[in-house]
């Protein structure tokens, strides 16, 4: 099934705009997981307690590459077990991990995580190099029905330093939202949106409302929420009447929530399904009252 109906299908079933991410800070995780085993060991422990508790909450998850690199070799074991584990559950896997280049290694990029039996959905992807850095991706989502997004306005405090630099009579991130739309255009579902997303954060709702008007048929993918400040509140102008149109990312906030809660850490799985529900709830009645 093309990638952007298999999600939007997937969301709907679930009643959930909620993505998971999967951002294992090894000094979070809880110590008693520690005891004998190896940091890839400890993060597939973890990540796969922590989906055991959420995955019917959830429609996607988002692991971020970089917590499992950190640990080489066996922390991209853990990455791909965690994976393959989150497919089992019958969850979307999307990496993060904002891979771009140029010709053939652009196209390597574009076979490690867009590649027919890889266990992933989708890839974040950064604009910087130009359509020759966006193709190759954009060929494999076609070819396999996978999804790509591509980074607009970022979360950050300090993405504006570039994001909002002023091109002609418009600001960056307008004019890579306009080339989003434009490179999106041949991968549309029966949905009515692109394989071909956005990610836009939800700490800048002005900015989110405008570029809705600008990517009309991009999912988005919306980082911010939660930890980073991002209220439910500033994400509706994301969405369509009919609660389509974007996925929610929260990680710290549901990953780590026994430690918000003061619990034992005993207790982390149980603590995060009760955010991730709480989040859940929150986000599909926001989302659901246009």
């Amino acid at each position: 099934m093309h990638f952007s109906d298999a999600l939007l299908k997937k969301i709907q079933e679930k009643k959930s705009v909620l993505c998971l991410g999967l951002d294992p800070h090894y000094e979070q995780i809880p110590e008693s997981l520690k005891k004998g085993k190896n940091p890839g060991e400890v993060i597939t422990s973890f990540l796969t307690k922590i989906l055991d508790a959420t995955h019917d909450l959830v429609a996607v998850v988002k692991p971020q590459l970089a917590f499992f690199e950190v640990f080489g070799s066996e922390g991209f074991v853990a990455f791909e077990q965690v994976c393959e584990y989150a497919k089992k559950k019958n969850l979307f896997v999307i990496v993060d991990g904002k891979r771009n280049d140029i010709g053939s290694t652009a196209e390597a990029y574009a076979e490690a995580y867009l590649g027919k039996n890889r266990p992933y959905d989708a890839l974040t992807v950064t604009p910087y190099l130009g359509e020759d850095g966006i193709f190759p991706f954009i060929k494999k989502c076609e070819e396999n029905e996978k999804g790509i997004f591509v980074l607009v306005k970022t979360s950050n405090p300090s993405g504006g330093e570039f994001q909002d630099l002023s091109v002609g009579d418009e600001l960056l991130h307008e004019h890579i939202a306009r080339k989003v739309a434009l490179w999106g255009e041949s991968c549309v579902g029966n949905l009515g949106f692109s394989s071909i997303g956005a990610v836009v954060g939800a700490t800048y709702p002005d900015e989110l409302r405008l570029l809705r008007q600008d990517m009309p048929e991009q999912i988005l993918l919306i980082p911010g929420y939660g930890a980073q400040g991002g209220r439910a509140g500033d994400i509706a102008p994301a969405f369509y009447k009919d609660g389509k149109g974007a996925i929610v990312n929260s990680s710290r906030g549901i990953l780590f929530a026994y430690k918000q809660e003061k619990a034992p850490e005993e207790l982390f799985a149980e603590c995060a399904r009760k955010a991730a529900e709480k989040s859940k709830e929150e986000l599909w009645e926001i989302v659901t009252r246009k």
